[in-house]
């Protein structure tokens, strides 16, 4: 019998923001746009939304087509003529991705419906996660799937599950990827989030095919 996960229009993705995140601790540089803390998505703004995804759209004489992509399709959307600016979520660099999360039958992120979905959601995209990998594996290891303060153990982030499952971790450092977009190196950027869209995808499908370790542990979760 065919696995109905394989027919599944799969859209994984991971945001970027523009905007540094203020340390109350220590100097703003002023070479750098701040904003005020990490629930401050009003004015984090978008940068990049990376993506995977296992289908596409197209429209042929106005109608709309979807179509099967069995080898998958990485692709970013960049919000070069954003800047600094916030509100971007309109624009036509994330009009495609906004449509491709209307037809897909599950989104995908890590950390997303507390971070990923509030920054879009604060940019106009109106968008909710429907399947959290790092919800899932605090649930299997017996935490709440949202964060709770003396109770969620860390250690379960994208870094330590991709080095104990995949061999290899993260590129960078995502908390640098602000000043690296406020410096123009936006192909670097780029090239960050879409190697963690790499990570999230293959660490989703060990997940949903039972044989993602517990990067403490190393017990099948």
């Amino acid at each position: 019998m065919e696995d109905k996960r394989t027919m599944e229009k799969l859209l994984i993705y991971d945001c970027e923001i523009i905007n540094l995140i203020r340390n109350i601790k220590g100097p703003m540089n002023p070479n750098y746009s701040y904003c005020s803390h990490w629930s401050d998505f009003n004015n984090m703004g978008i940068s990049v939304i990376g993506t995977w995804r296992n289908f596409d759209l197209i429209t042929v004489l106005g109608k709309n087509y979807i179509i099967p992509l069995p080898w998958g399709k990485y692709e970013a959307f960049v919000n070069y003529q954003g800047n600094r600016e916030q509100g971007t979520g309109n624009s036509e660099c994330f009009r495609k991705f906004y449509k491709l999360y209307c037809v897909c039958d599950r989104l995908i992120g890590f950390n997303s419906v507390s971070f990923d979905d509030m920054l879009c959601k604060s940019n106009g995209l109106m968008v909710n996660t429907d399947f959290d990998l790092l919800c899932e594996v605090r649930e299997v290891v017996g935490m709440p799937r949202h964060y709770v303060r003396g109770i969620t153990r860390g250690g379960y982030n994208l870094q330590n599950l991709a080095l104990k499952n995949l061999g290899k971790g993260k590129s960078g450092n995502g908390e640098l990827a602000p000043i690296l977009w406020q410096d123009g190196k936006y192909q670097q950027v780029i090239d960050y989030c879409l190697n963690d869209v790499k990570l999230l995808r293959s660490l989703y499908f060990k997940f949903i095919n039972g044989l993602l370790r517990d990067p403490h542990s190393l017990k099948l979760l």
